[in-house]
């Protein structure tokens, strides 16, 4: 068991744009739900715990994965953003020690091999955040990675705030991050929602930390297609073909 690791799941969302009223990570790729892949892989880390933050119809995915083992539920009531989704594990986690790996529900190609290397040296290092990010041709819609002429990160920046130059960047945030307990939780509580949605976005985690002069890391992988998210009934089509 690595006792230093404990992972959340977030797997609240209706999925609007799936047109079903299932629950977003109960739909199946290849038969088999999105959920159970990333449980599978996250169960092959061997963290001390798993987290699920849960919300739109909570009981069927309660239900569905009462068997696992080492599995907690904590539930969403709201579905305010990704950073609120998190910041409902605080009362469970805040007085933990180690470090958090914050995964989702609908990304079912992440592999335990890609994650492991990136979490042994975030604890090794002592880091308070690593981010993953990756490089696709076509990464609208996406945040891009800005680093500086020693590859170091910068800063995110949204695509809707990109100069032309930015928009060119193929290195994008797939939001998928391992923080440090309980720096991760002063990190969201300081993230507003003065935004269009009124949501607390887990992107604003970078810019606060950056500000709070923490140690912080982005690490590129190897393959973008691992933390590509489904959010429609035809992306499922796609990696079901």
């Amino acid at each position: 068991m690595n006792k230093e690791l404990r992972i959340v799941i977030l797997a609240a969302g209706k999925g609007t744009r799936m047109n079903s009223d299932l629950p977003k990570v109960l739909h199946k790729l290849n038969g088999k739900p999105l959920l159970d892949y990333v449980l599978d892989e996250s169960e092959l880390l061997n963290p001390r715990e798993i987290i699920l933050v849960v919300g739109f119809k909570k009981g069927n995915v309660i239900s569905h994965t009462k068997n696992r083992i080492n599995l907690k539920n904590v539930t969403q009531m709201e579905q305010l953003g990704t950073g609120h989704a998190v910041l409902q594990t605080e009362e469970f986690l805040k007085d933990k020690k180690g470090h958090i790996l914050i995964l989702y529900g609908d990304v079912p190609n992440i592999k335990a091999s890609t994650l492991k290397p990136i979490i042994d040296d975030h604890v090794k290092n002592n880091r308070d955040l690593t981010l993953i990010t990756a490089e696709i041709d076509n990464p609208t819609g996406y945040g891009r990675i800005i680093r500086d002429k020693n590859g170091r990160l910068l800063k995110i920046v949204e695509e809707k705030d990109c100069n032309e130059i930015e928009k060119k960047i193929k290195e994008w945030n797939p939001g998928i991050y391992i923080f440090k307990i309980p720096k991760v939780f002063e990190i969201l509580n300081s993230i507003n929602a003065n935004n269009a949605s009124k949501e607390y976005y887990l992107t604003d985690s970078i810019g606060l930390a950056q500000q709070s002069n923490m140690k912080i890391k982005a690490i590129k992988i190897a393959n973008s297609d691992e933390v590509l998210g489904i959010n429609t009934a035809g992306q499922l089509e796609e990696l079901e073909s």
